[in-house]
């Protein structure tokens, strides 16, 4: 987790400020593989925190959640074996980060994208 702890102190930062948007994942490494991008979205359902991934793929759409602790995890696991960059979208800035092919990380910041946060949807399942 060493290696992505500015990302992940970005992420932790803005769910605490309650200023987290969303997170997309892009830029896949396996093209081949069909998966084109990744969403998170943060819900609270009774009172407890939920990330939602929507995983989209070529032909299809699969959801799963996941605890903050276990959202973490996933996070690292897609940026080094999925996808080339992320952005954590917040209301206070935008922040990419990026997996080069011999898994150096480097981020860059920018103005943030959202001066609202989205609309509250339903879980998918």
């Amino acid at each position: 987790m060493s290696d992505f702890k500015i990302f992940f102190e970005a992420l932790k930062g803005s769910l605490i400020n309650d200023e987290f948007v969303k997170l997309t994942f892009s830029k896949p490494i396996k093209k081949s593989e069909g998966l084109l991008n990744v969403y998170m979205r943060q819900f609270d359902v009774d009172k407890k925190q939920v990330f939602q991934l929507k995983y989209r793929f070529t032909s299809e759409e699969k959801y799963k959640q996941f605890s903050l602790k276990e959202i973490i995890s996933e996070i690292e696991i897609l940026l080094l074996n999925s996808f080339r960059t992320a952005t954590l979208f917040t209301l206070n800035k935008d922040l990419l980060i990026r997996v080069s092919k011999k898994k150096m990380i480097s981020y860059i910041e920018n103005a943030p994208s959202f001066k609202n946060k989205l609309p509250e949807i339903p879980l998918q399942s």
